[in-house]
């Protein structure tokens, strides 16, 4: 999980949000395609065109705008709740899908226990340490939370895995899989890995690439020093 710097509600939707307050109209539902699109837009911008739960690759016309409080349950608390531009993000898939993904925004669905608080969110600042990726795709949690956000968005689930891997083990050994970086190139990436690139876009899977690098690194450290030592005791 990518944490999420949020900038500032879009023009369009704050504008939106101020006409229609105290109105039957104060309610996401009421919200137009010509309010919304913009605003699915400015949050792929936003997070880089990743999905705020799974890191894969988004733009507006494989994501949908996610409350990740549901909007159903904010509505129930306070009229209008379910429009707050803080609790809004945009993930894989798009919006309308048949198909139903068993990983990500439709595997959460409306699920929300305990006001939150077993439930990592990619708005909190400390999210990205509270997983830790394998060098096979795989995620561990950190604590609690992050286990039961593991399960209730599946993140730990095979098609993701894989995905993460592939993406992961050609960073790493490159596309024939026998380029494989260097020491120094791997550490130079994990330090460059979840920056933004041109037009502020992050890379697929990056926090993914970043702790597999880590791994990665360990592993020639350890193979370097048991080289070491047995040109030593020759």
């Amino acid at each position: 999980m990518k944490y999420i710097r949020k900038k500032g509600c879009p023009h369009g939707y704050a504008s939106w949000c101020r006409d229609v307050r105290g109105t039957n109209m104060e309610d996401y539902r009421q919200l137009g395609e010509a309010v919304k699109n913009p605003l699915l837009e400015a949050l792929i911008k936003e997070q880089g065109s990743i999905c705020a739960y799974t890191m894969k690759r988004i733009d507006k016309e494989t994501a949908h705008i996610e409350h990740i409080k549901p909007e159903s349950l904010c509505r129930v608390e306070a009229k209008g709740s379910d429009l707050a531009y803080d609790n809004l993000v945009a993930c894989f898939p798009r919006a309308g899908m048949k198909a139903k993904y068993r990983y990500g925004a439709q595997q959460k669905d409306n699920w929300w226990a305990d006001d939150g608080r077993l439930f990592v969110s990619p708005l909190h600042n400390f999210c990205e340490k509270r997983f830790c990726f394998k060098l096979n795709g795989g995620i561990v949690p950190a604590n609690a939370a992050a286990k039961k956000t593991i399960t209730v968005l599946k993140l730990d689930h095979a098609t993701l895995c894989e995905e993460r891997s592939l993406v992961l083990n050609e960073f790493i050994y490159g596309p024939s899989g026998q380029d494989a970086l260097s020491a120094a190139s791997a550490k130079r990436a994990i330090d460059q890995v979840c920056r933004p690139g041109p037009g502020g876009n992050f890379r697929e899977f990056c926090v993914a690439i970043r702790d597999g690098l880590i791994e990665y690194s360990k592993f020639l450290e350890k193979l370097a020093k048991k080289k070491k030592a047995i040109g030593r005791s020759r």
